[in-house]
Formats: structure tokens, sequence, C-alpha cells
């Protein structure tokens, strides 16, 4: 049976993956762990994404799994894609979810007029400013991006979001994957090449979308790029039939 690695993205936990697992597991052996310094995980030493990828691997090797599918969403991509640039023979395929790659997505989408999506990679960035802002106020920050950043409404379970980034220091944890944006995007330029493993990169209808092809261009020859229609940014539990019936059929 092989094994699927599922990783979530930020402000979430493996929560998301909680439709995706039970439609898969009958047919796969499937890993969901919480990222280092999310959830019930423990906190990391830094957050640069080949650092958390080292870690996956140690975690992999404590499971004692030799290779996998590796699929990520959202922050969960951003590791996705260091682990395979650092251990593609661990990779049976590689699955990136809405996701704005370190190093990898274009500029233009950084640029002032695309403000609204991406103006939390600059706040979430500044030292301390964040924690002091948003400490008390977790459940209306975390709100806001639920609801402004779904297409599918009440999709989320934002209660177990909500108790899981409480506190500064699980703040701070989250925060801490975008102050090392820079690094790990120096880290992906350095390190990139054409994977020979089967690369897909799937966007939100109204989300990153069709986006999501300069990645799967980036990483792959032939890489496949999927845009789910009817769908923002959380794409797991916003269609998550949509994602079982497009992994199975690429994995097959």
């Amino acid at each position: 049976m092989e094994t699927i690695l599922l990783l979530h993205g930020w402000p979430q936990t493996s929560h998301i993956w909680r439709h995706v697992i039970p439609a898969l597991s009958a047919q796969y052996h499937i890993l969901a762990p919480d990222l280092p310094g999310l959830g019930n995980s423990p906190f990391a030493s830094q957050y640069d994404t080949a650092h958390i990828a080292q870690l996956i691997k140690d975690y992999l090797n404590e499971q004692q799994v030799l290779q996998c599918h590796v699929v990520g969403h959202d922050i969960g991509g951003w590791v996705a894609v260091a682990f395979a640039l650092q251990f593609e023979s661990i990779c049976l395929s590689l699955t990136v979810m809405d996701a704005g790659i370190p190093g990898l997505m274009p500029l233009q989408l950084f640029q002032p007029d695309n403000a609204g999506r991406v103006w939390q990679f600059y706040f979430h960035a500044v030292p301390d400013i964040p924690e002091i802002l948003v400490l008390g106020r977790e459940k209306e920050y975390l709100n806001w991006y639920f609801s402004h950043k779904t297409f599918v409404k009440g999709s989320i379970d934002t209660e177990v979001y909500y108790e899981a980034y409480k506190g500064k220091d699980r703040l701070a944890a989250g925060f801490n994957y975008y102050r090392a944006f820079n690094t790990s995007a120096v880290q992906n330029k350095t390190q990139l090449r054409k994977l020979k493993i089967p690369v897909m990169t799937v966007g939100g209808e109204y989300a990153v979308g069709e986006n999501m092809r300069a990645v799967a261009e980036a990483l792959s020859e032939a890489g496949r790029t999927v845009v789910i229609p009817g769908c923002g940014h959380y794409i797991p539990e916003e269609q998550p039939v949509a994602v079982v019936e497009l992994l199975r059929e690429f994995w097959k």
C-alpha cells in the first residue's frame, strides 16, 4: 500500500484533510502531521522550508516510510516543494495546492495592485508587530481569512483553528514561516531543477488559480496544472470530493 503525505497550510492544521482522508484511506496509507510549530507539533528552531523539510524527513524515518506521494496546500505547499527538491528519491509524486511558492511565483503577483491577496506576506514577516496586533483577537483575525478567501462559505471548521493558533507562541510560529520566506526563496532558487517525478499543481478558481502553472513549469518538463471551479483558497475543505477524484486520477 502506497503512502500519502498530506501537509496543511496557514492558519490551519492537519484538520483540513478530514474529508479527504476517509475517502483515500482504504487504498492508501495516510500520514497527515501538523507542521512543525503548528497545531499539536513541537516548535522548530528555525522555519525556512529547507529546515522544515528535513524535519519532515525525520518524521518519515520515524514512521519507517521509504517513499510517498507528497501533497501540500498553502504553506504546506512551500514545504512540499522544498522537500521534493531536497529528497526527490523519497517522492513518488508531488502535488501543490494554491500556494505562492517562495522563489517560484511570478513577481507581478506581489505588486501593489494585488495587495488584497498578498499583503499578509509582508505583514507576517515583520518582527513582533503581528503578535502585538493579533494577540487576543485571534478569532477575528483568522475569520477574516476564512470569510474573504473562501468561495464555498461555511466549509471551514473555524473553531478548531482558533484554538490551534491562540496565544503568542503559536501565532509567532505561524508568522515565522513568513519571516523565513526570503531565505526559503533563496534555497529554492539555488536547488531548482526539473524534477523527474510526476508534478501537479492545483489552484482554486477564485484564488491562485491558473497562476499555479508557473510552479508546475518551474519544477517539471511535463507538469500538470488543474483549476478547480467553484473554489477559493481552501481547496481541501471547499471541494474535497474534487480533490479526492483529482488525486486518485493523478496517482493512477
